[in-house]
């Protein structure tokens, strides 16, 4: 397996309760007002929707519980608002954390040329963080600009130099490594989200194709994961067409990455059906006060043969927390 450049930066600390990031202020009132959808929230922070998306997704801003509805995204509790708006550094706090770049100002913060950036993002070296089509209906990958000075900063291999001839004979078959990264990092923030083992399992599903889950599944037990499945990747309203250029990118390719992934559904089944029965009827409507602070996650490192996916170093994860094993902060969760 080539070292990932991600490798490079700091995981973040994990968050247990009101966030101890320098951005946050003190915790706004419990009983600040109803939840806000992303919108609303990036209105009242006064920053931009897709930044309030990526601090959610970076496990930076809580989210309300799940109600049940279909399709539903996460909301931001008004006690967040409340609690980063004091701040003395607001908004400039937030935005620095959340700031993307694209391609041509990503290789300027590593001081390298436009192509070599784009060749260590295609074998996987470069993990991006959103993504969305242009006005020519091209995909245009987005990096966290912290990670890339991080990387910078620890001065990471392939920088500069000539590649190994591993890596070189990799690029001459043409493979993007780019959606493959980008769907394990998603996964990661999905399983930090997830609250109980079928959401954990639904998270998982969500990146293979039906013919790989419905199969294991009782009619009761395809009700449950449906409930439980995570919101959709791309939160704003496109045209049909967009949709099915981007469709593709929220599934995984054939073996070996689609076998992987169908392994950890298995295993993550096996373990939802012993540890908690699926619902008899899936409720329409349940209580959203519940609070959700997800884990911050760092870019996952690509995978090799034998690697641990996502899913199952989640689940290790959260064995060592119940045993009073190293914090969290300290690993990657892929």
């Amino acid at each position: 397996m080539h070292p990932d450049l991600s490798s490079a930066v700091p995981a973040p600390r994990a968050v247990h309760g009101p966030s101890p990031l320098p951005w946050a202020g003190p915790p706004g009132p419990p009983d600040a007002g109803p939840p806000l959808s992303a919108e609303a929230a990036a209105h009242a922070l006064g920053v931009r929707q897709s930044e309030i998306e990526t601090a959610v997704g970076l496990g930076l801003l809580a989210t309300t519980g799940r109600t049940g509805e279909p399709g539903e995204r996460p909301k931001v509790p008004a006690s967040e608002i409340g609690r980063l708006l004091p701040s003395v550094d607001h908004p400039d706090g937030l935005r620095a954390q959340v700031a993307t770049t694209g391609a041509r100002d990503g290789a300027a913060l590593l001081g390298i040329t436009e192509e070599r950036f784009a060749k260590l993002a295609r074998l996987g070296l470069l993990t991006p963080v959103r993504c969305h089509l242009n006005r020519y209906h091209r995909i245009v990958w987005r990096y966290l600009a912290d990670e890339l000075r991080a990387v910078r900063r620890h001065q990471a291999p392939h920088l500069t130099g000539q590649l190994p001839p591993p890596l070189r004979r990799l690029l001459a078959t043409g493979d993007d490594a780019r959606p493959r990264t980008w769907r394990r990092r998603v996964l990661a923030q999905r399983l930090g989200r997830a609250g109980t083992t079928w959401e954990r399992a639904a998270a998982v599903a969500a990146l293979l194709p039906p013919s790989h889950t419905t199969t294991l599944l009782t009619p009761e037990e395809r009700r449950c994961l449906d409930a439980a499945r995570p919101r959709p990747l791309f939160a704003r309203a496109r045209s049909g067409a967009a949709e099915r250029l981007l469709e593709p990118l929220t599934r995984a390719l054939p073996a070996p990455e689609t076998e992987q992934y169908a392994a950890e559904f298995a295993e993550l089944l096996d373990e939802a059906r012993t540890t908690a029965r699926p619902p008899h009827r899936v409720p329409r409507r349940r209580s959203a006060g519940r609070l959700r602070r997800p884990t911050p996650t760092r870019p996952p490192q690509s995978p090799g043969p034998g690697s641990t996916g996502p899913a199952r170093r989640h689940r290790q994860d959260r064995a060592r927390q119940a045993t009073g094993g190293q914090d969290r902060s300290s690993r990657s969760l892929a």
